[in-house]
This record gives structure tokens, sequence and C-alpha cells, in this order.
């Protein structure tokens, strides 16, 4: 999927919100969609960060401090962008991080008994994901004039193994939320897509990791930025996951989609898809 800096231009004019937009990928999907003329509401819980990004672009974008958790959070976010710029085009669902898992520690209270893992991690990453994808449907709904795009940002750990437990727990669930989703919205002029990126070079990269990592295929923010923005661009493009390494896109559903009798077999392959045509959820993409 290359992406012409001709095609940016379509972004003039769209409004869209960036969870998790002050840093990384989401400030270089803020900057990019900014450049190419788009208004921009930046959510992030760093006000410092937000603010700075704010006074550096200064038109067409504002920042609002958002914590992706709480509900009534995301409600003000979507309200103060709706009342700022008269609608949302499209939102992405990108606010995350990877928080210490301790699923495998033995941790035990003063009494000796062990501790439940901290939570966090899925809150940020799939909480935050759910209420933003709730809030972006229910403000597109009320705006069926436009065309709208949802974008989650997902991760290699939605479908590799990762050392990382509840990171890739919650990775594979907004691959899950992507998947129910894309469908039912398909008649709304509503598209739903995931981003997942492979290693990306941040500031949340330790050095040890880039070490190891070496000279394999590495993403810049702003190469993920590029598939982020996507979507809007391609409007055809629903329920699909693209997969960014090296700064270069592929798509997996399709490939996923057409190779199926080959990994579950003809005849059970069959009768999964007559399955999803009775629920109604048979084509999506």
């Amino acid at each position: 999927y290359p992406i012409e800096e001709a095609e940016l231009a379509e972004l003039a004019g769209k409004t869209a919100i960036v969870t998790g937009g002050a840093s990384g990928i989401g400030r270089a999907t803020v900057l990019l969609a900014h450049a190419a003329g788009a208004n921009v509401a930046v959510a992030d819980l760093k006000a410092s960060d937000g603010k700075e990004l704010e006074a550096q672009l200064q038109e067409r974008i504002f920042f609002v401090q958002t914590d992706v958790t709480v509900w009534a959070s995301v409600l003000a976010l979507f309200e103060s962008t709706v009342s700022r710029f008269g609608g949302v085009d499209a939102v992405f669902a990108n606010a995350g991080g990877a928080f210490p898992d301790a699923l495998l520690e033995n941790e035990v209270d003063e009494a000796g008994t062990l501790r439940a893992p901290s939570m966090k991690s899925i809150e940020v990453n799939l909480y935050g994901a759910v209420y933003t994808s709730k809030a972006a449907i229910h403000y597109f709904e009320k705006d069926p004039d436009r065309q709208h795009q949802l974008v989650l940002t997902g991760s290699a750990a939605s479908f590799l193994d990762t050392p990382l437990f509840l990171y890739g727990a919650l990775k594979a669930g907004i691959l899950g939320l992507m998947r129910g989703l894309r469908s039912t919205m398909r008649g709304k002029d509503i598209t739903v897509n995931m981003i997942v990126p492979w290693m990306t070079v941040t500031a949340q990269v330790p050095d040890w990791l880039k070490k190891i990592w070496g000279d394999f295929p590495a993403n810049d923010p702003e190469g993920v930025a590029k598939a982020l923005v996507l979507p809007l661009l391609r409007l055809e493009l629903n329920g699909r996951t693209i997969w960014v390494a090296g700064n270069k896109a592929v798509e997996l559903e399709q490939a996923l989609d057409d190779t199926r009798p080959q990994w579950m077999g003809e005849k059970l392959s069959a009768a999964v898809q007559e399955g999803q045509k009775r629920m109604s959820v048979g084509e999506s993409m």
C-alpha cells in the first residue's frame, strides 16, 4: 500500500481525533494529518506534551487532556471536538503503551497472600480502545452525511507469540474488536480498520531491545502514521489488518480469508462461511 504524497491532500478539511496523540506514533499521525490540512484534536493524558504540540502547530488543532480509561473523559473529548470543529470524520484509537507485566511473578502481600496482577495495561490499551470506539460510533451515527473512519492501533502481538503476556492478550482483543465491528458498520458509511506495527522505534523502546533487533526491519513513527491515515485515503478499505514493517504496509485479512480452505479444510471452511452468512456477518471486507 504505497501512498503518494499528493494523496495526502485528501485529508484537507477533515476532522480527526487522535488518542495518544502527544507522543510517538500518535504524535507523528497528528503532524502528518495537520500538515495535509486536517483539523486535529490531540487527546493525551500528558498535558505538557499535548500543550507543547498545540503551541507548535497553533491553527486547526487543539489539545484535550484525556484519560481513555475514564468514560466521562472520553465523552468530554468528543463533545469538545464537535463543538470546536462541527463534527468528526475520523478517529484514531491509538492510546496505549506497555506496562510492567507481573503475570508470572509470585508477588505477595504482608500476609503472604498472592497479589493479583496489575491490569493497568489492559485498562489503557483495551478499555481505552473500547471506550473510544463506542464514542466514535455514537458521534459518527449522529452525522450520517459524512463518511467516517475508525482506525485502531493493534500490534504484531495481535498475531505473534510474545513474552508480554497481558499486552499480547489485549492486542488480540483489539483484533477481535475490529473484526466484530467491521461487518456491523458496513452499511452505515463507517469503516473500521486496524494497523499492526511490528517493531517501531519510539522513546518507549529500551536500548537493549534496539540492540537485539539489529538490522531487522523496523518502523519509525512517521512510517506507521502513513499506514494509519491510509483508510482515510482509500475509502473502500474496511475490516482490514494492515501490517507495517520497515515502514512498508501489507494487508493480512484478505490472504487469511482466501486461504482458509487450505488451513481449515474445504468442508469446514464452507460450513464456517455459511454460518457467518446466517449471522449476517458473511461479507465484511
